[in-house]
């Protein structure tokens, strides 16, 4: 019985093995990320590192003020709140550090995918529209 069955619908089994092939060719290619969807991938990733350096160098400079402002008033103070307002203001400079470095790694990362998914002819011009402060 399962022989006949597959011999009475052997043009159907083949049609729907070349559809299956077709449409596999056809939709797996878009749901692949293309270059314009990689550039802003790493173009979001590159702003959100810079909001986290923006915000980074707000509390550096602050901690840094409170820091000064409690040297001057040092005989006034507490030892204790004078060490935690110098630990603070060195863990906010490494944080900074920290900070500048990701969205240097972000820089590269969004330069990368440029260089990687344009032709040479685009380099320039889409260099100067995604790292316009770099060119």
């Amino acid at each position: 019985m399962d022989t006949m069955v597959l011999s009475d619908h052997t043009f159907l089994l083949i049609g729907l093995g070349i559809f299956l092939a077709v449409s596999v060719g056809v939709v797996l290619p878009n749901l692949l990320p293309t270059a314009r969807c990689r550039v802003n991938r790493r173009c979001r990733e590159l702003r959100f590192h810079l909001y986290e350096l923006q915000q980074a160098e707000k509390a550096a400079k602050k901690a840094v003020r409170t820091q000064e402002k409690l040297r001057a008033k040092v005989q006034q103070i507490s030892p204790k709140r004078m060490r935690e307002a110098e630990e603070r203001a060195s863990d906010l400079i490494t944080m900074l550090a920290h900070a500048k470095e990701n969205v240097m790694v972000a820089e590269n990362h969004v330069r990368r995918v440029l260089l990687e998914e344009y032709p040479p002819a685009k380099h320039r011009l889409m260099l100067d529209k995604f790292l316009p402060e770099q060119n």
